[in-house]
């Protein structure tokens, strides 16, 4: 019986030990808010910092001292800039960007991110004011449409591999319950 009451004993020393602690930071907490109770906040919250826009351009000649920026309109912004090949504005005047995006200024399609293939764009009286701030003679990342890659708002989206994937999806889920039967 003397065994079971040290042994109890010293499970109820274990519990204080590991509670103490646990109690002795809440207080600190409380001691620290009650120091500040009816202080008024004076500082005005800091506001996160911003990476400054790209500067606004009109034609391709524009960003040509910034090396790998195109002038290029992206989906969430109306205004042509000059942007580095991942539509991010330049770091100190330089762009690091490995692979460009739609409407980036390339010379072959190893330059342009997957589903972009790099070519000259068919720019005439109807094309739209962000195709028209390069000369005819440029080569700039365009959809791929041979593999089925459409551009639709300043994207490429491929309809027929999401078409393709939801298919896979239904088969192999139909598999998977014809074999669990």
């Amino acid at each position: 019986m003397r065994i079971f009451w040290r042994v109890e004993m010293w499970c109820r020393f274990q519990a204080a030990a590991a509670i103490l602690p646990l109690l002795f930071s809440g207080w600190l907490a409380t001691t620290e808010a009650l120091t500040t109770f009816g202080k008024t906040n004076t500082q005005a919250p800091k506001a996160a910092p911003t990476a400054p826009p790209a500067r606004q351009c009109s034609r391709q000649a524009e960003c040509a001292g910034i090396t790998g920026s195109s002038c290029v309109r992206t989906h969430y912004d109306p205004t042509t800039r000059c942007l580095c090949g991942e539509n991010q504005p330049p770091v100190n005047g330089q762009c690091d960007a490995q692979h460009k995006a739609l409407y980036h200024v390339c010379a072959n399609s190893d330059e342009c991110n997957d589903g972009l293939v790099c070519g000259t764009p068919n720019i005439t009286g109807a094309a739209p004011a962000h195709l028209r701030v390069h000369a005819p003679t440029d080569k700039i990342c365009l959809c791929d449409a041979e593999n089925g890659f459409v551009e639709k708002e300043h994207t490429c989206s491929d309809a027929d591999i999401v078409k393709t994937s939801l298919f896979a999806i239904f088969v192999v889920s139909c598999i998977r319950k014809v074999l669990a039967y």
